[in-house]
């Protein structure tokens, strides 16, 4: 490993291995007290899934990568040649 570079990429995969068990620990541990949490407030599964789906669109539509633009929904046309009728 000559450089610096290589030393440094090779030392966070390394130390990813090392520490991802550890993350995954935690995870489940969040994963349980949320559990334990629903069920003491008395929800349902049922609006546990809607709870879940509820804030994953709300993720998904707010949290956007700076430099992606937002698709057309229906009804919506950006590009005003693709709907020009075809010369005669």
């Amino acid at each position: 490993m000559p450089s610096l570079r290589t030393w440094v990429g090779w030392s966070v995969v390394a130390a990813v291995l090392l520490v991802s068990p550890v993350l995954a620990f935690l995870l489940i541990i969040a994963a349980e007290m949320l559990i334990d949490l629903l069920m003491e407030a008395g929800t349902t599964a049922v609006s546990a899934i809607a709870i879940g789906g509820v804030g994953w669109a709300l993720f998904r539509r707010f949290w956007r990568p700076s430099g992606e633009k937002p698709q057309p929904g229906p009804g919506g046309v950006y590009d005003e040649e693709a709907i020009a009728a075809p010369p005669v």
